[in-house]
C-alpha cells in the first residue's frame, strides 16, 4: 500500500552505511547533512551499521544500528574504519576473492537484511516523508527502492561512479548495470557530490540528477583543537590527513600510485636541495600502514617525515588549521571528498596531485591561488613542489581565499536545506517515465 508522498517534509530518514562516531571521511557527509536537516526543522532518523561503532545518546538521536556480520568477525575493516579500536595496520590486505563476486557489494550480505528489517519496521511505526540513501557502498540504495515501493520519496545519493569504480567479473557487470539503471529511473531524484558524476547519469538515464556537493561542518570546524605544538615552528609543515594507500590496490582511483610519486619527486627535491631537511617537514597523520612508515622512515625521507597516525576528527581538524601548507591527493578526476572542503575551511595553500582539468582542480582554481600539478612523473612533479616551496615558505607570505569564492556555500547546513528544497520541488512534480536518447540505450 502506498501513501501520498508530496505533503510537507517532517521526518527524514538518511541511510548511510558509516556514521560517526566512526571517523573515516565518508562517514562525514551523513553527519553533516543530519545537521542541515535538523537546522531546517526537519527531525532526522539515522539508519547505518554497527560496524560505525555506537554513541550513549543513539536512541535519544534517532539513530538505528542495524546489526552487520562484520562486527562478528575479526578483520583488517574493523582496523581500517576504528571498530577495533586499533590505531594502526601491519599491511593492507587484498579483498577475499569471493567479495568480488557480490553485487554490487560485500554488504549486501552483512549488513542489508538485518538494515532492511529495520527499514520495514520504521515504516510501519514511524514512517518517514522521505528518505537519502547516500553510497558507497551502493547496497545502501536498495533500502531506497523497497521505500520508494510505499510510496516514500527517495534522493539517491552517489559518491562516487558506481559503473566506473565496480570491479566485478564480466559476467556480472549486467547485473550492475541493471541495478543501477532501476535506482536512478524510480528515486524521486539523483544527486550527486559533483557535476561529473551527476552529468553521466543523466547522460546514461535520462534522468533527474542535481549536484549536491560535499563539504564541511563549520561546527566541527569550529571544535578542532590547537594543535600547533605538534608541529615545527622553525620549518615549513606540510600537512597530510587521511589515508595514503600506498599498499592499496585501487581498480580505479590512484591515490597509492600518485602518493608514491609524490613522495619520487621529494626524494629528488631533497637530492638537489640538501637545505630543506632543516627547513621542511612533512606531517602525516591518519591510517598508515607499517609497510608506508617504513617507507616515509627510510632515507632521506625520514629526515623531514612524522607520522602521528590515526587521530580523532577534532585532531586532524586541528593539524589542518595548524599547518602551513595542505597536501592533497585526490586520487581520480571525478574525485572531491570531504576533504578538500576542510582544507579549503582551513585558509592554507594546498599542493594537490591531480590532473589540470579533474573536479578538484576546478574547484581549487576557483578557491584561490592553490597548486594543481598533474602525475606526470616524479621530475615534473618535483618542479611544481619546488614552485609551491618558492612562493609559501617565504617569510610574510600569507595565503588568501579568492574573494570571489563563496566557501559558506559548502557548510553542510547550506548544503542540507538545498537538498530538503529539491526533495520538495522534485516531490510535488509528476514522475515521468524518462525518455533516452539512442546513445544512452545504447551506452547504459
Amino acid at each position: 500500500m502506498t501513501r501520498r508522498s508530496d505533503r510537507p517534509i517532517e521526518h527524514i530518514l538518511l541511510v548511510a552505511y558509516l556514521y560517526s562516531p566512526c571517523n573515516v571521511v565518508s562517514a562525514h557527509r551523513p553527519l553533516g547533512l543530519r545537521r542541515g536537516f535538523e537546522a531546517a526543522g526537519v527531525r532526522t532518523t539515522v539508519l547505518t551499521s554497527k560496524i560505525s561503532g555506537s554513541a550513549e545518546d543513539d536512541e535519544a538521536q534517532g539513530v538505528i544500528r542495524a546489526g552487520d556480520l562484520r562486527t562478528r568477525f575479526r578483520t583488517q575493516y574493523q582496523e581500517l574504519v576504528g571498530y577495533s579500536g586499533e590505531t594502526g595496520v601491519a599491511s593492507r590486505d587484498k579483498p577475499r576473492w569471493w567479495t568480488n563476486f557480490v553485487v554490487p557489494d560485500i554488504t549486501a550480505l552483512t549488513w542489508f537484511p538485518q538494515a532492511l528489517r529495520q527499514l520495514l519496521k520504521l515504516i510501519r511505526k514511524d514512517r518517514p516523508d522521505a528518505i537519502v540513501t547516500t553510497s558507497g557502498p551502493e547496497s545502501t540504495h536498495l533500502l531506497g527502492l523497497v521505500a520508494r515501493a510505499f510510496g516514500v520519496r527517495w534522493v539517491a545519493d552517489y559518491r562516487d561512479g558506481w559503473l566506473r569504480d565496480v570491479s566485478h567479473p564480466f559476467l556480472l557487470r549486467p547485473i550492475d548495470k541493471l541495478l543501477e539503471r532501476s535506482i536512478a529511473r524510480r528515486a524521486t531524484f539523483v544527486s550527486a557530490i559533483n557535476e561529473e558524476i551527476a552529468s553521466d547519469v543523466r547522460r546514461r538515464y535520462g534522468v533527474s540528477a542535481h549536484v549536491i556537493s560535499n563539504g564541511f561542518d563549520m561546527r566541527a570546524i569550529e571544535s578542532a583543537t590547537d594543535e600547533r605544538a605538534k608541529l615545527d615552528a622553525k620549518r615549513f609543515s606540510l600537512v597530510y590527513t587521511g589515508m595514503l594507500g600506498m599498499d592499496l590496490e585501487e581498480p580505479v582511483l590512484h591515490r597509492g600510485r600518485d602518493a608514491r610519486m609524490f613522495l619520487d619527486a621529494l626524494e629528488l627535491l631533497l637530492e638537489r636541495e640538501p637545505q630543506l631537511t632543516t627547513s621542511f617537514e612533512l606531517v602525516a597523520a591518519g591510517t598508515i600502514s607499517d609497510a608506508e612508515r617504513e617507507l616515509l622512515d627510510k632515507g632521506s625521507l625520514g629526515r623531514v617525515t612524522r607520522v602521528i597516525g590515526r587521530v580523532p576528527h577534532s585532531t586532524a581538524l586541528g593539524l589542518q588549521q595548524a599547518a602551513d601548507g595542505l597536501l592533497l591527493i585526490p586520487g581520480g578526476i571525478d574525485a572531491t571528498t570531504a576533504k578538500v572542503f576542510e582544507y579549503l575551511a582551513a585558509k592554507k595553500p594546498i599542493f594537490a596531485i591531480t590532473e589540470r582539468q579533474s573536479a578538484a582542480a576546478e574547484l581549487l582554481s576557483e578557491a584561490g591561488a592553490h597548486t594543481a600539478a598533474p602525475p606526470n612523473g616524479p621530475e615534473e612533479l618535483a618542479s611544481a613542489f619546488h614552485a609551491y616551496l618558492a612562493r609559501w615558505a617565504k617569510a610574510g607570505e600569507q595565503f588568501q581565499p579568492s574573494s570571489a569564492f563563496d566557501l559558506g556555500a559548502y557548510e553542510y547546513e547550506s548544503l542540507g536545506r538545498k537538498m530538503l528544497d529539491l526533495i520538495d520541488a522534485e516531490g510535488a512534480a509528476p514522475k515521468r517515465k524518462p525518455r533516452f536518447p539512442r546513445e544512452a540505450r545504447t551506452n547504459s
